[in-house]
């Protein structure tokens, strides 16, 4: 049987997740001139993991309400864990916007842990706009 986790994402509209074989290839500039370069080629697998906007689907659980958070179960772990080393840069995994655990309670209490955490993505409140940001008021005729 193949070990899974549950994957945490902070981002509205989820994330689709591939892997990339590196391997060697050349290519040549307009002069005719040829290198050796490195090039990514993405494999055919993917996994969607769910945002937390996400229309509800019923074969999806609901996201964590309250946390701004949308789970993604049974997502294959050593997919995962690849991916997270192929993206130990990327934004959304340095700042706890995606994570995840074989273990539900664990994702779910780093959830709470990182509950403050921004993703600048967040709805704008009209009652508390942002400076010299205004509501449109049209002209009664």
């Amino acid at each position: 049987m193949t070990a899974t986790v549950s994957v945490a994402c902070r981002l509205p509209h989820g994330l689709e997740l591939r892997l990339f074989n590196i391997v060697d290839a050349v290519e040549s500039n307009a002069l005719g001139e040829i290198r050796a370069v490195k090039r990514a080629e993405p494999l055919e697998t993917t996994v969607t993991i769910r945002g937390y906007l996400e229309k509800q689907r019923p074969d999806q659980p609901m996201p964590a309400r309250g946390s701004s958070y949308a789970i993604t179960h049974g997502v294959d772990k050593e997919f995962f864990d690849k991916w997270l080393v192929q993206n130990k840069d990327h934004d959304a995994v340095k700042n706890k916007l995606i994570f995840a655990s074989e273990k539900q309670d664990t994702v779910r209490g780093m959830m709470n842990e990182f509950k403050s955490t921004r993703s600048g993505f967040e709805p704008v409140d009209p009652n508390n706009l942002p400076k010299n940001i205004q509501t449109y008021k049209q002209d009664a005729a």
